[in-house]
């Protein structure tokens, strides 16, 4: 019974991280179609690289700064 109450947060958790995920292929595509490959591999890096920050200021507590 448990589980069934938590599910609603659960599944909020990992839309938000498929939301975050789809976000980052959108952007690289459009990067890749208009600027080409160069500029769709510099996407897909910032991309990851705003994930990663999001990780660890959500493990973080989410207070304070960036770094």
């Amino acid at each position: 019974m448990k589980a069934i109450k938590r599910l609603p947060a659960v599944l909020a958790l990992y839309l938000d991280d498929l939301l975050l995920l789809a976000a980052g292929v959108c952007f690289t595509l459009a990067a890749a179609e208009l600027w080409g490959r160069p500029a769709a591999l510099l996407a897909a890096g910032a991309c990851l690289a705003a994930g990663a920050l999001l990780v660890a200021r959500s493990r973080r507590g989410g207070g304070g700064g960036c770094c």
